[in-house]
């Protein structure tokens, strides 16, 4: 990562609106397929060189079995944020299964291949990054995994209403995948729990900011679909126990940076209850960073700019990180407009 000597007059910087005007197009763009297309490297081919194939194939376990495993980072003024950290952690999640990929050096080199190759594209938005692997086609011998990288655009318009309003929550009737099933440090594209569990948070919030916290099968809280869950109680943060969740990469920086500000920290199980009556509740993941939650089923919490922990952290996660990203989604937002919606 950059460094960060400069940040006091550098990390706030976001682009004039006056250049930003045609980014309307990159999701048109994204729409009819002339951007965004997975970049797909079966890994029995030569260094550097291009599968012809841009999907995955019928016969792939990926597609047959739902065998996929995935990490998404972003970038930070063009630059992959914790690249090392999530390409252990894909690395983690493949080895669980069985898929063998490249050594970190290797796959760090691809993912900052991937940033280059369209940082011109998203310019001078940031962009996400999304590795995905599969144990590859049915049948070969020895077995020939499949690689992917895609770049896909951030929804500043979505992340713009979290910073400024907070994230309505409810509870999920559907459970999380017990730790007796496979680990919730895997991280893999089998989330018919999340998509079920969104879906009903739509239908009973009619709020497309909206997110669903599932449960695990004791009843206490984990995670949502694209955060970990922290609550506040007199200062101090309380996160799920790990063997029950997602280890985020994301939540580490929240926890270190709690810690610094001299919040204490614990990881215990958290009700349903509990987390009602809570003073707040903060998120945090790879793509969003930091927000805090507006609604808890019917509990209402204050607005973010009025909680004084999250306004912290959150002010401990711009230095840390060398970028204002709230002003960055608020800034883009405003000159994007609404996002379009997905097929």
């Amino acid at each position: 990562m950059e460094s960060k000597s400069s940040e006091n007059s550098e990390h706030s910087k976001v682009t004039p609106r006056a250049k930003l005007v045609s980014y309307r197009q990159l999701f048109d763009a994204i729409l009819s397929q002339q951007l965004g297309q997975p970049f797909v490297q079966p890994l029995q081919d030569p260094p550097n060189s291009l599968s012809d194939r841009q999907a995955l194939a019928v016969d792939d376990l990926g597609f047959l079995s739902g065998v996929v495993m995935v990490d998404r980072l972003r970038t930070v003024r063009g630059v992959p944020l914790d690249v090392e950290e999530h390409v252990k952690r894909f690395q983690h999640s493949c080895q669980a299964v069985g898929i063998e990929l490249p050594n970190a050096h290797e796959l760090i080199l691809k993912v900052n291949a991937s940033v280059a190759q369209h940082r011109s594209t998203f310019a001078p938005q940031d962009f996400s990054v999304v590795m995905l692997a599969t144990p590859g086609r049915i049948g070969s011998h020895p077995p020939q995994p499949t690689l992917m990288f895609q770049a896909v655009p951030i929804d500043w318009s979505r992340l713009a209403g979290w910073y400024r309003d907070g994230q309505s929550l409810c509870i999920s009737t559907y459970r999380n995948i017990p730790a007796a099933c496979w680990s919730p440090a895997i991280k893999t594209r089998a989330r018919l729990q999340y998509y079920l569990a969104d879906q009903q948070a739509q239908l009973e919030m009619g709020n497309a900011l909206g997110a669903a916290v599932l449960l695990d099968t004791d009843g206490y809280l984990t995670e949502t679909s694209a955060a970990n869950v922290l609550i506040v109680e007199d200062e101090r943060l309380v996160s799920p126990r790990p063997e029950k969740i997602l280890n985020g990469i994301s939540l580490k920086r929240t926890q270190r940076l709690a810690r610094q500000l001299g919040y204490p920290i614990s990881e215990e199980d958290i009700s349903v209850e509990r987390a009602q009556q809570s003073d707040a509740i903060v998120l945090c993941g790879s793509t969003g960073c930091l927000w805090t939650a507006a609604m808890f089923e019917e509990r209402l919490f204050c607005k973010p700019i009025e909680n004084v922990v999250y306004s912290r952290l959150s002010a401990a996660w711009k230095k840390d990180i060398a970028l204002d990203y709230v002003e960055q989604a608020l800034t883009y937002s405003a000159c994007l407009g609404p996002k379009p919606i997905q097929p």
